[in-house]
């Protein structure tokens, strides 16, 4: 049994962000970041806090029935897709069990439909934004026995049984808040499911730096440095959520504290999981200057996300950094293939001059890529779509082993597009069980009209990226080595028609007794590229 102490206990629980039924988790080097971060102000009060990841904690309800028995709160957190469902079950048992807990609940969907979260009762307020500075006021007002209709940024549940909004909350800088609580984290039941995953699909898994040895034991660590992006896309909910504002740890005090971490966890890869970690050429440079005292690369590799547009306006210098530093993959979203298509998202990447630019100086300092696109925006018209496509195919020739993954269109609420397409007579999910499975990606699944022709060139494009990748294992070396040049032609020309090589491969597979999967089964995972090799 986990025995309660005299201090108020708050309990902070990470729902599964895939289904286990279905054979599926994520990535173990996805910390619950969220929640260490709005865990720093109590803990620093000395609140009894309690981290609950369904992701290593098999015996998960257990421990949260036992721990919110006399607890001063539930907090949690979700994105979209099977989180939210198996947030909102596990939320409803507790609510159930203890009808008198307040159950708070922040992240990226509850910040855009906090509405659902108070009328289904199961929460009683939901943060909007920014969640460090409005937990802890929270929590002080829960202790205090105040109302939390008093504490800014929230939406909460109104005496009437209805949601209403507090007042608005500013985003705040780094500086103001406390040091994380990384006694929280038990970042060795991390390293041991990164190490011996089972036989679940992985999704989320990032490549291994192209220097690690073969065999190397993973010990990959995850970081939030900054908060929000300044980006304008009209498919994101950042802007909604964040204010289009940009908060971030400056570079050097960044590079101290991962010396520190690394110290404390010593692990070989970091992944940031910032919204845009290069907003700031500044700020990146100091981050590679301060991890190489000396000169010297640092004994561990890292990943981030930059736009495109930053990438190609950065000095030389500034990517010679980046290189020396370790950076191994540097994660990019271009999104559409035609000009029209990127003025219409206000992403405006110069398709013609900077898109290729960019990849070029990644991929030539032997760093990886990988680049995301979208089909099936609201009003897209089929020849944008053709040459998203087409442009996914031109950058995954050139750029052989770098990711070029399309994803079918997904309307997020709080975005432009999903008012667009709502706007367009779709019907967007209204219960937790639809939301949790509205990020299905399948081939023969097709629930935002794409044009067939759209849909099959999209196919054929996974397949063959496949085979150029060298990701499908069945054959003889020779017969693969020359899958991949026949890949290779299609790619580079845009011709995927009577794929009379791909049809021989199948039946060489079935003859020789191997097995294959060339169609994707329902995942409901979000961020799942369709591909049929990733399974």
């Amino acid at each position: 049994m986990i025995q309660p102490t005299q201090k108020k206990r708050i309990v902070l629980f990470l729902p599964h962000r895939a289904n286990p039924d279905e054979g599926v988790r994520v990535a173990a080097d996805l910390l619950p970041l969220e929640l260490y971060q709005i865990a720093t102000f109590p803990v620093q009060a000395g609140f009894e806090v309690h981290v609950v990841d369904a992701m290593i904690h098999e015996d998960y309800e257990r421990r949260l029935m036992e721990l919110c028995d006399g607890a001063l709160c539930l907090a949690s957190s979700c994105i979209l897709g099977y989180q939210v469902l198996h947030g909102a079950q596990m939320a409803r048992r507790i609510r159930q069990r203890f009808p008198d807990l307040p159950i708070i609940w922040g992240g990226w969907f509850p910040s855009v439909v906090p509405e659902l979260y108070i009328e289904e009762g199961i929460g009683d307020a939901v943060g909007l934004g920014q969640g460090e500075f409005a937990f802890w006021d929270v929590v002080q007002a829960l202790d205090c026995g105040e109302p939390l209709e008093n504490v800014a940024g929230l939406v909460v549940r109104g005496a009437d049984g209805k949601p209403h909004y507090t007042d608005h909350r500013p985003v705040a800088g780094f500086e103001k808040i406390p040091p994380v609580p990384w006694d929280l984290c038990d970042f060795e039941r991390y390293v041991e499911l990164q190490n011996n995953p089972g036989n679940a699909k992985l999704r989320h898994r990032l490549p291994d730096p192209l220097g690690m040895s073969a065999g190397t034991p993973l010990r990959a660590f995850s970081f939030f440095s900054s908060f929000g992006c300044p980006e304008p896309c009209t498919f994101c909910c950042s802007p909604m959520v964040t204010s289009r504002r940009w908060k971030a740890i400056p570079g050097q005090e960044l590079a101290e504290q991962m010396w520190e971490l690394h110290e404390r966890f010593d692990f070989n890869i970091i992944r940031f999981q910032d919204a845009n970690f290069g907003v700031a050429e500044k700020r990146s440079n100091e981050w590679c200057k301060g991890i190489m005292p000396g000169g010297d690369p640092p004994p561990f590799w890292w990943n981030a996300t930059y736009e495109i547009e930053t990438i190609a306006r950065y000095k030389e210098e500034s990517c010679d950094l980046m290189r020396d530093a370790r950076c191994h993959l540097i994660i990019l979203g271009a999104e559409a293939g035609s000009e029209e298509q990127q003025e219409r998202i206000k992403k405006k990447i110069d398709l013609e001059t900077n898109l290729e630019f960019a990849l070029g100086r990644i991929y030539d300092r032997g760093l990886q890529t990988g680049t995301t696109w979208i089909i099936g925006y609201p009003g897209e018209s089929k020849e944008s779509m053709l040459a998203t496509i087409r442009m996914a195919a031109r950058m995954k020739h050139n750029y052989p082993g770098s990711a070029s993954d399309i994803f079918p269109f997904r309307a997020i609420p709080g975005t432009e597009d999903f008012d667009a397409a709502v706007g367009r007579g779709y019907q967007p999910p209204r219960t937790f069980e639809e939301w949790g499975g509205c990020l299905e990606y399948k081939y023969e699944f097709d629930d935002i009209g794409l044009p067939l022709d759209v849909l099959e060139r999209w196919k054929r494009y996974g397949t063959t990226a496949s085979f150029y990748d060298g990701n499908v294992h069945e054959g003889a070396g020779l017969v693969r080595k020359a899958m991949k040049q026949a890949a290779g032609m299609r790619l580079k020309h845009g011709v995927y028609g009577f794929p009379i090589e791909q049809k021989l491969f199948d039946l060489y597979v079935r003859l020789t007794g191997q097995t294959q999967k060339d169609k994707i089964v329902i995942d409901r995972t979000s961020g799942v590229t369709p591909n049929p090799a990733q399974g």
